[in-house]
């Protein structure tokens, strides 16, 4: 019976020390401030699918080698979403929140909050890879700009105690689904200020009763549909009517 020929051997050295995603994992590239080579293997691809002396030394000490195992479901999650965007790494699902091609090898290079920033539709070679990952804190860098004029904007419209203009700027800024960058963690405590501000104002509205107070809450039903406080604005309508 015919043999095929022997696959080649491959030396464990040129295999990057691939890591799983983690909290862990991305603690380790925040501390270190490295970006993360996030790797989606194909179907049946192991260890050895994408390998390379070169690869394996920029995994210790240029960037954080983090492998995906194969998964063809795409479904969408069953979680409540919410509007506070959080990391797709860290999800039951990364290759369905990342939008990888059922099949086909992908890989990204993310800053160490796993905001994607360059994509491969197959494993790069290093000179390709290296460039991209030389290029995340410039990125970073221009992304938390852009994040922290728009912070500025709802932090300025807060001060003037404008609760629906503070609302449209915060939501600008998680809409763009970026994690961890400086100007959308103070985004997020704004937001749960806002939320503390109108919870205590439907408090009060809940309290006071009345016609007036009906149309506020209906008023702010629909400006904060999605949000936090969503449910006590219908609860606090619901007790008006009884």
């Amino acid at each position: 019976m015919p043999v095929g020929p022997a696959r080649p051997s491959v030396n464990p050295a040129d295999i990057p020390g691939w890591q799983t995603p983690s909290t862990k994992a991305l603690e380790t590239a925040a501390q270190q401030n490295l970006p993360l080579v996030v790797y989606f293997p194909g179907e049946g691809e192991g260890d050895t699918a994408w390998y390379g002396r070169e690869l394996a030394e920029m995994a210790k000490k240029d960037a954080v080698f983090i492998r995906i195992p194969y998964n063809p479901d795409r479904e969408k999650s069953l979680f409540d979403e919410s509007v506070i965007p959080t990391s797709k790494l860290l999800t039951d699902n990364p290759s369905r929140d990342y939008k990888i091609p059922v099949g086909k090898a992908t890989v990204l290079v993310t800053d160490s909050w796993g905001n994607e920033y360059f994509r491969f539709s197959t494993p790069p070679k290093h000179p390709e890879l290296k460039g991209a990952v030389d290029k995340v804190a410039d990125k970073v860098d221009a992304t938390n700009k852009k994040l922290q004029k728009t912070y500025d904007v709802a932090k300025a419209a807060w001060d003037k105690k404008d609760h629906a203009g503070t609302l449209k700027a915060i939501l600008k800024n998680f809409k763009e689904g970026i994690v961890g960058v400086s100007a959308q963690e103070e985004t997020i405590r704004l937001y749960h200020e806002l939320m503390d501000a109108v919870r205590a104002e439907v408090k009060d509205l809940s309290e006071k009763g009345g016609a007036e107070a009906e149309k506020q809450l209906k008023t702010m039903k629909t400006t904060y549909k999605g949000t936090a406080v969503a449910k006590d604005i219908d609860t606090a309508l619901a007790g008006l009517k009884k």
